[in-house]
């Protein structure tokens, strides 16, 4: 019996963003792949913990838009909406240090201050997996608009009736030591796991959803 529905949002389609290519893994990899691959196992290790789970990109080549994304929660009565990202740096950042920047980072709703032990150790768990800073937990207002969230999915997710929504940096893709660690099928299976427990700690049986 289910517990809660999860949506999960592997970000960007198949080929959005290339990853820094790292040395004994073959061929390309990009974010959008990645993306889809966690949060594959991560829809995996949470049945296993008796929630239902939805995931946007039904297929790896599936690219809905931002707000179709975010609806997903709203029109499941989801309990969270997480949107499973890995970073690069701004086209204003030093390009002398682009590759070397690295870390963990959570975006929230600037609606939701109950949920913010929630993310931060979520945020915390995902850093101490990858062994990458933790860049912490933030909220991001939209330029110009006070009080409305700066990402679509968040924004959509928000309107659609689910508060609790997220997005997950996963580290930066531009990054080697970050890069090596989301290519490996291995690492995303334990980043999967340890998420999930951290998920089910605050949203699972006996805790207050």
């Amino acid at each position: 019996m289910s517990i809660g529905t999860i949506v999960l949002d592997p970000g960007h389609g198949q080929y959005g963003n290339r990853h820094f290519p790292c040395e004994n893994y073959e061929g390309d990899f990009f974010e959008g792949t990645q993306n889809f691959v966690l949060a594959s196992y991560l829809k995996a290790e949470l049945e296993k913990r008796n929630f239902e789970v939805i995931l946007t990109r039904k297929n790896v080549w599936d690219d809905p838009s931002l707000s179709e994304r975010g609806e997903t929660a709203g029109k499941n009565n989801a309990i969270l909406f997480l949107s499973i990202h890995s970073n690069a740096p701004g086209p204003a950042s030093d390009k002398d240090a682009y590759h070397s920047v690295r870390g963990a980072v959570t975006y929230y709703s600037l609606t939701d201050e109950e949920d913010v032990p929630f993310f931060m150790a979520l945020n915390r768990e995902v850093s101490k997996v990858m062994n990458t800073p933790d860049r912490g937990i933030k909220t991001r207002e939209y330029p110009d608009k006070p009080g409305v969230d700066y990402y679509g999915v968040i924004r959509a997710s928000v309107a659609s009736g689910c508060r609790r929504a997220a997005l997950i940096e996963h580290g930066f893709h531009t990054n080697p030591e970050d890069a090596l660690f989301l290519q490996s099928d291995d690492c995303l299976k334990r980043l999967a796991a340890a998420e999930a427990e951290v998920i089910d700690r605050f949203l699972g049986v006996g805790s207050c959803i």
